[in-house]
């Protein structure tokens, strides 16, 4: 059975996307206005390229729990670990936290394993999410660093 998790986006990392968004048009137009062709369209090529990749993990960033698997998925799986390997879990963290970074908010949640592979995921339910986690693998520490 597969249980899929959509990632909880929030403004800090909308902005963000567009922040990045603003900075490569406005060189695309700067390029466009000095009259250097091939430049623009090299430079347009790049910018549809960030986007592509910028949508596609705003848009389309899954959370999986395949069987006895964490999977985190943009239209093909990139991450994969066993829940068993799983050592502890922390909750509350900001999305600059983690080695492998997989959220698109802040608040999310970095995974511990035993390869020291960390992961950073925002699933949209995350109580839920841990509540599934811990029901496959009761030896996972939780530590929850929110406000309370």
């Amino acid at each position: 059975m597969v249980k899929t998790y959509k990632s909880k986006r929030d403004w800090i990392y909308g902005s963000i996307f567009l922040g990045i968004s603003f900075l490569f048009l406005s060189i695309v137009v700067s390029v466009y206005f000095e009259k250097d062709l091939l430049g623009w369209i090299i430079l347009a090529f790049i910018f549809l390229i960030v986007q592509t990749v910028l949508i596609i993990n705003f848009f389309l960033l899954k959370i999986k729990i395949e069987g006895e698997d964490l999977v985190v998925n943009i239209i093909f799986d990139i991450f994969r670990v066993s829940i068993f390997k799983i050592t502890k879990i922390r909750v509350g963290e900001t999305m600059w936290s983690g080695f492998n970074k997989c959220g698109t908010s802040v608040g999310g949640l970095i995974i511990f394993s035993k390869y020291k592979n960390d992961l950073y995921i925002t699933p949209e339910n995350q109580d839920e999410f841990l509540k599934e986690l811990l029901d496959i693998n009761r030896h996972i520490v939780i530590e929850d660093l929110r406000k309370k």
